[in-house]
């Protein structure tokens, strides 16, 4: 585990490992988007689902590295805050051509899923056989945007507020969170960043 004398990463290296759902999903679902005959949409479905479940879940899985990161630093250094380092938003937000939304793509990946849920019941007479754990967090973190303003002011830990789902975080003793920091740091070593779905919002 990194040593934070002074300050903490805003973000611990998960950016190193992500990627944009919208482009990876338009590359999964080119030739699917084209195709009108339904039978050969329901086979193609069948095929893809697999792999479209894939992305939705690593995507989903940075959100949620994100939530713990931040249940982390919250509590980990509450009697004792550091500065936060790294943190670009408000660089973002002057680069920006419109309203700028921290929370932007897990909207579109919720409304992409609700699309996806429509297709397997019309085409595959079933719902998807995406987890149900996956909702949760994308509205936790759309939820952790809102309770800090889009971070544009999250300068120490001590400005961190933190979803419901990882409130219980305040019971954890120094050791048990340092205990989530090294999970995390080694899902970041193996980029792998999907095996935070394993960790969940560490109950």
């Amino acid at each position: 585990m990194p040593n934070f004398d002074k300050t903490v990463p805003f973000d611990p290296g998960y950016s190193d490992i992500a990627f944009s759902f919208p482009m990876h999903m338009d590359y999964v679902l080119g030739q699917y988007r084209k195709v009108k005959n339904n039978n050969q949409k329901k086979f193609m479905l069948m095929q893809l689902e697999k792999q479209i479940i894939d992305v939705i879940e690593k995507a989903t899985s940075f959100y949620l590295g994100c939530i713990l990161w931040g249940g982390y630093i919250s509590f980990r250094f509450k009697d004792a805050p550091k500065e936060i380092e790294g943190n670009r938003t408000s660089e973002y937000i002057e680069n920006s051509e419109g309203e700028w939304d921290s929370a932007a793509e897990v909207k579109y990946i919720k409304k992409f899923i609700s699309s996806f849920e429509r297709d397997c019941q019309y085409l595959l007479k079933r719902k998807s056989k995406l987890s149900e754990n996956i909702m949760p967090i994308l509205d936790s973190y759309e939820e952790f945007v809102d309770l800090n303003g889009n971070f544009v002011e999250t300068k120490s830990t001590s400005d961190v507020k933190v979803p419901k789902v990882v409130e219980h975080f305040s019971n954890y003793n120094e050791q048990k969170l340092d205990v989530l920091c090294d999970l995390i740091y080694k899902v970041i070593e193996n980029k792998k960043i999907e095996a935070l779905l394993e960790i969940g919002f560490y109950e």
